[in-house]
């Protein structure tokens, strides 16, 4: 479900013009993201490390407000959740998108099991409008062969989007064993500060704690 947020009772109501005035209101934060225990995890238990990252980002992403805000047009909506939208390697060469539904409560093995199921259904590497149909997306991504310093992603001009974009390197392992990555997030100013970056960090780290139990 969604609710359409009445702007006269938003809180942020007035960052939201100020943004407004923007063409491009949008900005990005990398930061270290210390990843070891999804790493372990992904290896004790048979599964893709890119899927335990992008089940532990949707975990934390879905449960920062902010982040389910979505702007349409004049009117804005608080969502229920998001959708990962996610690149894969479909051969060599290129990359596939595929688009999948959140599921809360549902355990990282199972979502990898699912994730890597969908990949095997995709029949080119760029699906249609039709065909990718989950919707109010996160758009997630990696770069497994760099550890990079810094990111530009790309937008639309469109100052209304919503879509939070993330993007991850390869993990450097320290002279103590743990795992660190360059972890970027894309957003949209009109909807999200520093803030709330903060509390999705500390929801991303709980949730890659989280996965030594279980």
């Amino acid at each position: 479900m969604e609710k359409r947020i009445d702007r006269a009772d938003w809180n942020r109501n007035a960052h939201d013009r100020l943004f407004a005035r923007l063409e491009v209101p949008f900005y990005s934060l990398t930061w270290r993201l210390d990843v070891t225990e999804a790493a372990a995890f992904a290896k004790r238990n048979g599964i893709s490390f890119y899927a335990t990252l992008i089940w532990c980002t949707m975990k934390a992403m879905n449960g920062v407000e902010a982040f389910r805000y979505e702007l349409r047009k004049d009117e804005v909506y608080l969502l229920d959740h998001r959708n990962p939208s996610y690149t894969y390697q479909w051969d060599e060469e290129l990359f596939g998108i595929c688009g999948a539904e959140w599921i809360d409560g549902e355990n990282p093995k199972d979502f990898a099991a699912r994730l890597k199921a969908l990949e095997a259904k995709n029949a080119s590497p760029i699906p249609t409008a039709e065909s990718d149909a989950a919707g109010h997306d996160v758009y997630i991504s990696s770069l497994p062969w760099i550890d990079y310093t810094h990111v530009a992603q790309e937008f639309p001009l469109d100052n209304t989007d919503s879509t939070p974009r993330v993007l991850w390197g390869r993990y450097e392992t320290d002279e103590k064993g743990r795992k660190t990555l360059s972890y970027t997030v894309q957003v949209n100013h009109r909807l999200i500060d520093g803030v709330h970056l903060m509390r999705l960090n500390e929801a991303l780290t709980g949730a890659i704690h989280d996965l030594e139990e279980l």
